[in-house]
């Protein structure tokens, strides 16, 4: 008796589960999409514990000092850990230099070729006047070997810089769109030493990216991919870079790097 009523509670357990398995409600159940990885990491700093932890190789991924351009320029990135104009958090301080260059740049967790978004808060503290720009935002690859990420024309896609405007203490934020061009101002009239959240809205495809500033921007501004001497704009983007040039000194800080 035991084991007749067993085979019969089988099989009404299979004939509910088929019955189950083929309803609508069962057909709308898909499995859930694999969640995917942040193309950036430690996009705030907090986990650095010094300017030389800073500037070191992280291996999978992190931040590092890609130009290597002597003794020390690499030692023009800093890590901050005071207070600055509202910001207690750690940030990421770049001096300047006539004679150095230093970049602080991070892999993305995988190559780009079609539609992103990234956004950082930047100060600038100085920005000499000749030739008055400084600050430097790179997005683009490392296809030149020999100088880091985003260290040629051919390698950027995304050039953005700043410089002095015409009134005192107030700057400009620029995109240089080729190697021959003349900068364009995509948002004037900014504020020395004062915190902004800059986001550009990459489409690599289009070869064109739209740049807004937190509260300051009522709408994106279109922008064209940086073009090279050689005519060539990268299809492919995997690194992000903040530079400071021997020919575009200042002094500047960035923090909360990531996503939207």
């Amino acid at each position: 008796m035991k084991r007749g009523m067993s085979i019969i509670a089988l099989s009404a357990g299979l004939l509910f589960a088929l019955s189950i398995a083929n309803s609508p409600v069962a057909r709308l159940i898909v499995p859930a999409a694999k969640a995917q990885a942040p193309l950036l990491v430690d996009g705030d700093f907090e986990k650095d514990v010094s300017g030389t932890a800073l500037r070191a190789l992280e291996k999978p991924q992190g931040w590092y000092e890609s130009r290597a351009d002597g003794v020390k320029g690499p030692k023009l990135v800093l890590l901050s850990k005071k207070p600055v104009a509202g910001n207690a958090t750690k940030k990421v301080w770049f001096k300047t230099s006539t004679k150095h260059n230093a970049y602080l740049s991070q892999a993305f967790s995988a190559p780009q070729s079609g539609k992103f978004s990234l956004k950082w808060d930047i100060l600038v503290k100085s920005i000499h006047a000749k030739p008055n720009r400084a600050a430097f935002q790179l997005i683009g690859n490392d296809s030149v070997k020999g100088k880091g990420p985003d260290a040629t024309g051919s390698e950027r896609f995304v050039a953005l810089a700043f410089e002095n405007a015409s009134a005192k203490g107030k700057i400009n934020l620029i995109a240089m769109e080729g190697a021959a061009a003349k900068p364009k101002v995509v948002v004037p009239n900014l504020d020395l030493a004062k915190w902004y959240t800059v986001q550009v809205d990459i489409d690599v495809q289009a070869k064109t990216y739209a740049v807004s500033v937190k509260g300051v921007t009522t709408a994106p501004v279109a922008v064209k991919a940086f073009v090279a001497k050689e005519k060539t704009v990268p299809s492919s983007l995997s690194h992000i870079s903040f530079a400071t040039w021997n020919d575009g000194p200042g002094s500047f800080m960035i923090d909360n790097v990531g996503q939207p």
